[in-house]
């Protein structure tokens, strides 16, 4: 007790503090106890400790600030990146759905049995695991230069990919015009009675040309056309009897003649495998049959060499 006393005693002895101007003012004295001195030792410290802790919160609001605009950018390139992707992805779809449309594919059965190849895609193994990261409040972890490079490259692969598709919808498209007006199907079943090339006439008896195929069976027997085609001629004409004559494109025309019934006119379009007669015996023949000719740059050729397969 007696050292506390002499403690509080010695606090309050007073100080005295001159300040001499170097002038003419006169000096200016301030008395303190060392008491006031103490105290305001302490209120200082607790203000510069105050103080510096205010001016941490506020760094710290500053730096969540910017971190949280740095992660509000991040979102946005991750959600752009996310829509290329889909995008991508939708314009797949829409080619998948050309190239189906394009072959005529819309039985799923012959879809999954010939092994078409069907949309596909989605994120790489970086893109999934930066998701991944992002729902778990690792954003920091996430490597975007990587994603950026992966875009850019998925971007890349995506125009050569369409570049190929071009190609191949071309090559397709063109391949099947050339099937659909190339005489390539039987006109009707039966069998050949008279082959295409020199032979003995069956009325008049004298080795002649004949520029066609006869193929019979009997009256009534329907005909259809060999390719996509227009109808030039449908008539009379004599030794022909009824004559069918269709334009098909690419220098093709072909002829059936010695028809029963005609079931199209001249300006009619018809389509591969669409019945266009009847098989008759009109004209100069000896039985139901077709006379089937087959011309290119209007001139006859075999058609033997265009039938896929021979129907009995």
């Amino acid at each position: 007790m007696k050292k506390l006393k002499n403690l509080f005693k010695e606090l309050g002895r007073k100080v005295t503090i001159v300040f001499i101007h170097h002038g003419k003012m006169k000096p200016l004295k301030f008395n303190f106890s060392l008491f006031f001195i103490f105290a305001a030792f302490l209120c200082w410290t607790a203000l510069t400790l105050w103080a510096g802790f205010i001016s941490g919160k506020h760094i710290d609001y500053i730096t969540i600030k910017a971190d949280n605009k740095i992660m509000k950018m991040r979102m946005l390139f991750f959600a752009d990146q996310i829509k290329k992707s889909k995008e991508i992805l939708a314009q797949v779809k829409q080619n998948d759905d050309h190239i189906r449309s394009l072959l005529a594919m819309d039985s799923k059965r012959i879809i999954i049995e010939n092994g078409l190849w069907l949309g596909s895609g989605g994120p790489t193994p970086v893109e999934s695991s930066a998701l991944s990261m992002l729902l778990s409040g690792k954003s920091d972890e996430i490597d975007y230069q990587n994603i950026a490079s992966r875009s850019f490259e998925l971007l890349e692969e995506y125009k050569a990919s369409m570049k190929s598709y071009s190609e191949v919808i071309n090559h397709i498209s063109k391949q099947r015009e050339l099937f659909r007006y190339t005489p390539s199907i039987w006109p009707c079943k039966g069998i050949i009675s008279s082959p295409y090339g020199v032979r003995v006439h069956p009325i008049f008896n004298n080795k002649i040309f004949h520029p066609a195929i006869d193929i019979a069976n009997k009256k009534g027997t329907p005909i259809v056309a060999t390719a996509d085609g227009i109808v030039v001629f449908s008539g009379w004409q004599s030794g022909y009897g009824n004559v069918i004559a269709i334009e098909h494109g690419h220098k093709y025309r072909t002829v059936y003649a010695h028809l029963a019934t005609s079931l199209v006119k001249r300006g009619d379009f018809v389509t591969k495998g669409q019945e266009i007669a009847k098989m008759g015996s009109t004209g100069r023949s000896t039985g139901p049959h077709v006379h089937y000719e087959l011309q290119l740059n209007k001139r006859p050729i075999n058609p033997m060499k265009y039938l896929n397969s021979y129907l009995d």
